[in-house]
């Protein structure tokens, strides 16, 4: 299915045009690999480059949404990812998901709206990514990396 509506940029609110697309794999629930097809848009304004996501990719993550969901509420049965995996998405978890909570709670305030009590983890994930607050693996910055940095210096 295909859109013709390019939205609007969450850094400056202009309208976005279509750039192109890219493609963008991803592994899902029943562990089968997938190839969707994202939408590249751009803002003539600010310049930046935005992706159209849908609501089952998780930004930076090769699983899917309802995978990581699993993951990270303790219930990962049935799904087809190792221990490893497992410890890693639970651990970026904690890193970030107080940051993206209060993410959630400015929106809230800002905008008069309610979202579920607790949050679902498809609404903190949308309202990061949607509002440009979205948090890279590569700025995230662990306690056990700045030990290592410290004895480093």
């Amino acid at each position: 299915m295909r859109s013709n509506e390019a939205g609007y940029c969450p850094i400056c609110g202009e309208a976005l045009i279509i750039r192109g697309e890219r493609q963008r794999k991803l592994i899902t629930g029943i562990g089968n690999k997938v190839t969707l097809v994202i939408r590249r848009l751009k803002c003539e304004k600010c310049k930046r480059i935005h992706h159209e996501l849908p609501d089952c990719i998780v930004p930076y993550k090769r699983h899917c949404a309802e995978t990581i969901e699993a993951i990270v509420s303790g219930k990962p049965d049935g799904f087809p990812c190792g221990e490893a995996l497992m410890r890693r998405i639970a651990k970026w978890w904690k890193v970030v998901s107080e940051y993206y909570l209060n993410i959630l709670k400015s929106l809230a305030e800002k905008y008069q709206i309610t979202f579920c009590e607790p949050p679902q983890f498809k609404e903190l994930v949308r309202a990061a990514a949607n509002t440009n607050n979205w948090i890279s693996p590569k700025t995230i910055c662990t306690r056990t990396e700045l030990k290592n940095r410290r004895r480093a210096c």
